[in-house]
């Protein structure tokens, strides 16, 4: 089991199996159109090294918030420097607004992005040892595995208990399909349960 985190092949793995949708996004004069194919199955591994070490920095969050506040900072810090240049230039007031933007946009990402990792790390929080690194787990199979398909942006669905029992419309809702793609993903995973259904029956 090669782990899609650290590239090593390690016997502790948690192995993930997903569905690959596919998504292209045409744009034209009639505005933007999705276009979506199903893919194929795929597997892949994290061990749970990494997984535990995720987990320990979502509960230590304070390394990931300076890591995704630092542009945000340094936006404000351009912002502050642009203001007080520009302050004292003879330049149209239309330009005197750059700097205050970059400042207040500096400072709304940085509030979004604390309070994204807070409540990350309050929701892990909240899971037992077991589920939070398996959570975590699949959090690094998402930031690892492809994201593209040619054109097309890759959506991976798990293939496990929860998506298993999901109507067509709750797939549609969770994972951005449109209808009649939600209905394959619930059929084709209704196949998968009953193809390995089959197989624990002749291996018994």
């Amino acid at each position: 089991m090669t782990c899609l985190e650290c590239k090593m092949d390690l016997p502790d793995a948690l192995r993930f199996r997903v569905l690959e949708v596919h998504t292209l996004h045409i744009r034209d004069f009639d505005g933007e159109r999705v276009i979506q194919a199903l893919g194929e199955f795929q597997e892949y591994d994290v061990c749970m090294a990494c997984a535990s070490e995720e987990v320990q920095t979502l509960l230590l969050p304070a390394k990931r918030i300076m890591m995704r506040c630092v542009p945000f900072a340094l936006l404000v810090i351009v912002g502050i420097a642009l203001s007080l240049l520009l302050t004292f230039r003879d330049i149209m007031p239309a330009l005197r607004v750059i700097g205050p933007m970059a400042i207040v946009v500096g400072i709304i990402g940085i509030t979004g992005k604390f309070r994204e990792i807070l409540s990350e790390r309050e929701a892990v929080s909240k899971m037992s040892c077991d589920d939070a690194v398996r959570h975590c787990a699949w959090q690094l199979v998402l930031r690892n595995a492809p994201k593209k398909y040619g054109d097309n942006d890759i959506t991976y669905i798990p293939v496990n208990d929860d998506t298993m029992r999901m109507s067509a419309r709750e797939l549609s809702e969770n994972y951005g399909l449109i209808p009649a793609i939600a209905n394959q993903v619930r059929l084709t995973l209704s196949q998968e349960v009953q193809y390995g259904n089959s197989i624990s029956q002749k291996q018994e």
